[in-house]
């Protein structure tokens, strides 16, 4: 995949308050492994050569609250936010949303591009409910939401969403040759499949399948050790 090159934006003159930290939302194990997963390797894969946060236009994380509105008046705590599994945000100041402990639109002159909620026992009808509402007034340009049970949660594994003249539409599911199910999100330039119980990232222009850095590591560690016990055969030595 070829990436897009983004461009730094003009860093605001506008100083803003930083947000409260918020506790990490409560995840189970069916949803922590995926979302940490999908999460890695977007970054990875749209980041590369970058560690974590560091790129300084494409922000990709989780547990980042999203604001929307103000707070009531007379109240305390945070304005109201939402808090997805995964997002991502072309063109913005990676830098100043990390300061500011948050995400706002307003702030950063767009809403993100891109998210994903992971099911759970917990939080899957406030993922195709209330976040998914959220989602589209901010007019995020695609909600994508992943059941790791294969469809128990959401009915179906996968899940894609565009925003069509302000309102979400399904995307198709496509059915590949590798006996996979999925669809493709434009905004990422990527399709996202379910096969074998498990969720895959695969290059739309080339089908090839992006690997999580851990798996690129044990294969590679795994033909270091065929290459090196084919070397002690051929000396003799085994």
């Amino acid at each position: 995949m070829t990436t897009a090159k983004h461009e730094i934006p003009p860093a605001s003159e506008t100083r803003w308050t930083p947000y409260p930290e918020l506790p990490r939302e409560r995840k189970d194990m069916l949803q922590l492994r995926p979302a940490n997963y999908i999460q890695e390797l977007l970054l990875s894969i749209l980041t590369p050569g970058f560690s974590y946060h560091d790129h300084p236009s494409i922000y990709i994380a989780s547990e980042t609250p999203i604001y929307y509105g103000e707070r009531a008046p007379g109240t305390s705590g945070p304005p109201p936010h939402v808090i997805p599994d995964c997002l991502v945000a072309f063109d913005v100041d990676t830098d100043a949303i990390w300061q500011r402990v948050g995400y706002d639109p307003v702030q950063n002159g767009k809403p993100p591009d891109f998210v994903m909620e992971v099911a759970s026992r917990r939080t899957w009808r406030n993922d195709s409910g209330h976040k998914r509402d959220v989602y589209e007034m901010l007019a995020v340009p695609e909600c994508w939401r992943f059941d790791p049970t294969g469809g128990r949660f959401y009915g179906q594994a996968i899940i894609g969403e565009r925003l069509v003249n302000g309102q979400y539409e399904p995307l198709p599911l496509v059915e590949y040759d590798d006996g996979s199910e999925g669809a493709t999100s434009a905004a990422l330039n990527l399709d996202f499949r379910w096969r074998e119980q498990r969720f895959w990232i695969h290059n739309p222009a080339t089908g090839a399948q992006y690997e999580h850095p851990q798996e690129t590591a044990a294969r590679l560690q795994a033909e270091i050790a065929r290459l090196q016990a084919e070397n002690r055969r051929l000396r003799g030595e085994g």
